[in-house]
């Protein structure tokens, strides 16, 4: 239905690219940003302007492809009745999921549809299929196939699932055995056509506030030919796992083994958390058997937000997540984490670490020695310091009660961030053992939002020391530990100085057994001159 925009080539696209007045706007606004200190050098960031969830990450013709939901005019104020309109698919490409490079957006809404919200892509053979959530119309279906998923075909079906265009019923479908609510796709191809998922739940109202009583549920649908769709009713709802109040958004659902599947999704009231569990091909329900958080704090304030995950041609389950901004606006919001590759461990328990392709950024190593860190004592590591750097660190707890680093820190201490493990001294079964990303100092900025430690569980063997790899990018910090948990926190040091890297123990003494860190190049042209501060 839609024309193609750009050429069908791999290297004339490139060619329009270099010319493309919507790129080059790209660019010109990365410029303008460039001094601001809480621009990433090494996580993926928005030109400018205000974007949120990540959709529809695939690999395609051997290139990652991330999209996003962006609004480059916020053509009316955040908050406001109409301001879906704006709401687009961003689009950037990468051959490694770390260099990242701005393409024209990719979708915009069309018809009724006032924005294009949330989604997933299929790679489908020698198409890729895009399904996203337009309010006040339904779930809609749409195609591209050139090399850089430049060009997407609307198909004059749409909206494949429609739903209910009263404002008062939005994402309200009404299907042959009664109504139930439509919101964010996700789609997959079986062997007698293709399945979609719609996550949202049932019953009342979501979100933090006190009278929340929502049940998540994820209802699935079955086409032969991507027109018309047959709803076959819940594929999984949650009445035991999680809290009343939260939903099931932004799924995504991926074999992660060869017999079990990864629900990755979001919940409005405690963001990112996924199920582990059976996918019955015949019934075409899930029967989660685990269950995690990927957050644990307050998602609105400076906090991992909300998923898009694939399965890659190297059968790597790879999920990003948007994360929220801890103070005010100031041209732009939101970056993306790092890509996380997922795997389960022999007894069916998650594991992730970052993708290894980072390894590929690193400068400037340099080593701190083995040493004792006494108790209730801190001990600068000199040669260890900057503001977009990873640390790949090994600590003995011994008799800690608390052990771990400052990063961030100014030379007098005003601003340091915490990141480190509370250790069970007693019982291992009540008490696993907490890791935890502290920013109550980390900025003497006014403008900086308040916000609780991010603590989240981390049990250690009798024997087993903590194995940390911290990524701090200037306004962000990843912390992955012993492939097990990882905490994600936003930061915003106001001071050039506060750069430095401590490691102490409190309440017994602990050791370092190794602490290794690199420089991080920057993947943006405009940010290379902050490279090794």
């Amino acid at each position: 239905m839609a024309q193609a925009q750009y050429p069908l080539t791999l290297e004339a696209q490139w060619q329009a690219l270099a010319r493309d007045e919507e790129v080059l706007g790209y660019t010109a606004a990365r410029e303008a940003l460039a001094n601001d200190p809480a621009r990433p050098l090494y996580h993926f960031s928005p030109p400018g302007e205000w974007m949120n969830d990540p959709n529809g990450l695939c690999q395609w013709q051997g290139r990652y492809h991330l999209f996003y939901q962006y609004n480059p005019d916020r053509l009316e104020p955040i908050g406001s009745p109409r301001e879906h309109r704006g709401i687009s698919w961003g689009h950037a490409v990468s051959d490694d999921l770390v260099n990242w490079r701005d393409l024209p957006i990719a979708l915009r809404p069309v018809g009724v549809e006032l924005g294009c919200y949330s989604g997933q892509t299929l790679v489908d053979d020698d198409r890729v299929i895009a399904t996203y959530h337009a309010p006040f119309a339904g779930n809609v279906i749409t195609i591209a196939s050139d090399p850089l998923l430049l060009n997407w075909e609307h198909p004059s079906f749409n909206p494949a699932m429609p739903g209910d265009t009263d404002p008062d019923k939005v994402g309200v479908c009404h299907g042959p055995d009664g109504d139930y609510l439509l919101f964010d796709p996700c789609i997959w191809k079986e062997d007698d056509g293709y399945y979609s998922i719609s996550g949202t739940y049932t019953q009342g109202s979501r979100g933090a506030t006190r009278s929340v009583d929502a049940l998540g549920v994820v209802h699935i649908f079955h086409s032969k030919d991507l027109s018309e769709w047959k709803w076959l009713g819940p594929m999984v709802s949650d009445e035991v796992l999680a809290e009343p109040g939260e939903d099931m958004a932004v799924p995504n659902f991926w074999p992660i083994s060869d017999d079990k599947h990864m629900l990755l999704l979001f919940s409005h009231k405690r963001a990112g958390r996924y199920y582990i569990g059976t996918y019955d091909y015949e019934t075409h329900r899930f029967t989660p058997e685990t269950h995690g958080r990927m957050n644990y704090g307050p998602w609105t304030v400076g906090s991992l937000h909300a998923p898009s995950a694939t399965v890659d041609a190297s059968g790597r389950y790879l999920g990003i997540f948007n994360i929220k901004e801890g103070r005010d606006f100031r041209g732009w919001n939101d970056i993306m984490s790092l890509p996380r590759h997922y795997w389960l461990a022999e007894d069916d328990t998650l594991r992730q670490a970052p993708v290894p392709e980072l390894e590929g950024y690193r400068f400037d190593e340099v080593h701190a020695p083995p040493q004792e860190i006494a108790a209730n004592s801190e001990r600068l590591l000199e040669n260890v310091s900057g503001q977009a750097i990873e640390i790949e660190a090994v600590i003995e707890p011994g008799e800690a009660r608390e052990v771990g680093l400052t990063v961030l820190r100014s030379p007098d201490g005003a601003e340091q961030t915490r990141i480190s493990l509370f250790t069970p001294l007693q019982d291992r079964r009540a008490n696993p053992g907490w890791l935890q990303i502290d920013t109550a100092q980390s900025s003497l900025a006014s403008d900086v939002h308040g916000r609780p430690p991010e603590q989240g569980p981390l049990a250690l063997g009798p024997e087993e020391a903590l194995h940390l790899r911290i990524f701090v990018d200037r306004s962000i910090i990843e912390v992955f530990a012993n492939d097990v948990q990882c905490l994600t926190l936003r930061v915003y040091p106001s001071r050039a100085d506060s750069a430095g890297v401590s490691v102490y123990a409190r309440g017994g003494a602990a050791q370092l057994r190794s602490l290794r860190a690199w420089q991080m190049r920057s993947v943006w042209p405009e940010l290379k001159q902050f490279e090794g501060r």
